[in-house]
């Protein structure tokens, strides 16, 4: 019985264009994160003078665009296939670690982890470019 071995190798090429538009929507995720966090802290300090525990899921203001744009933007990195780029992206996109931080939990070096980061970036752009293209059909 002969075994046969399988490569896995390709280039992914996406533009500046493409990696800065997933990098800024990516971002979106902390943006509206603080603005909950903002408008939770504003409604507690004014109305009741304390400050509770903070679940940004939760939507005092009625602010439902502000979740939405949070939950498109972690379906959107957990619907990346498994791999080290997409716990990555998580990381520092959902749960705001900087990527020092991400290196120690994945335990990686600092140099790593930066290659890596660019490295899920650019499979993300890819993705997001594919996922824009399946959309407008």
């Amino acid at each position: 019985m002969t075994e046969e071995t399988v490569s896995i190798t390709r280039t992914i090429t996406v533009t500046k264009e493409e990696y800065s538009e997933v990098e800024n929507y990516l971002r979106t995720y902390s943006f509206y994160k603080k603005l909950l966090k903002l408008e939770k802290y504003e409604q507690e300090y004014f109305e009741r003078g304390r400050l509770p525990e903070i679940n940004v899921w939760e939507d005092p203001s009625g602010n439902t665009v502000a979740v939405a744009k949070m939950f498109e933007v972690r379906h959107f990195i957990m619907s990346m296939q498994n791999c080290d780029e997409k716990l990555m992206l998580y990381n520092i996109f959902v749960k705001g670690h900087s990527v020092e931080r991400c290196a120690e939990l994945m335990g990686i070096s600092r140099s790593s982890a930066f290659r890596l980061k660019k490295r899920a970036l650019v499979l993300a752009a890819e993705h997001y470019t594919t996922k824009k293209r399946w959309e407008k059909k």
